[in-house]
Order: C-alpha cells, then sequence, then structure tokens
C-alpha cells in the first residue's frame, strides 16, 4: 500500500495545523470601514406618468366584429378549399 502525498483527501491531519509561513496564505485583507457620513447615491424621482388618451369604445367593438367577420370568412374559404381538394383525393382512389 503506497502512502499518500500532501495533497492526498486521506492524509493524516491529526497533528497541528500548517503555520501561515508554511502555507503562504495570512488571512483575509483588512477591512477598511466607510466614513461616517458616507451615504449611498440617490437617484432623482422620475415624473408622474402623463394621462393616456381616452379610448373610443364604440369604434374598438366595431372594429373587432369586421376583424372576426374577415377571419370566420378565411376560415371558411380554406375548409371549403379542403374539403374540395379531399373529395378530389378520395373520388380518385375510389373511382
Amino acid at each position: 500500500m503506497s502512502t499518500p502525498d500532501e495533497h492526498s483527501p486521506w492524509r493524516d491531519v491529526s497533528g497541528s495545523p500548517p503555520s501561515a509561513a508554511e502555507t503562504g496564505y495570512t488571512g483575509p485583507p483588512p477591512q477598511a470601514y466607510p466614513a461616517p457620513d458616507w451615504r449611498p447615491p440617490t437617484v432623482r424621482p422620475s415624473p408622474p406618468p402623463r394621462r393616456l388618451p381616452a379610448q373610443d369604445a364604440q369604434a374598438i367593438d366595431a372594429a373587432e366584429s369586421r376583424a372576426r367577420g374577415l377571419s370566420y370568412g378565411v376560415g371558411i374559404g380554406a375548409l371549403v378549399v379542403m374539403v374540395i381538394a379531399l373529395c378530389a383525393v378520395c373520388g380518385r382512389v375510389l373511382f
């Protein structure tokens, strides 16, 4: 059985810890405290938001209704084209 080297996790650590001169680690750097009157920088508050223009609810509802009608029309048109194409393909297969 070989002996573990000094970096092995299985080494014997029962002795005294190494000194700072042996490891080269002198500890964390000293902490410099801020001045007693120091404050974090402050930011000027932004101005309040401006008022939005009023909305015309009836005009919005009318536009949505027209858009819904157009969407239904396009969907029905696509459905008709798909049914015709399906009938054409099935008709070729059956006859």
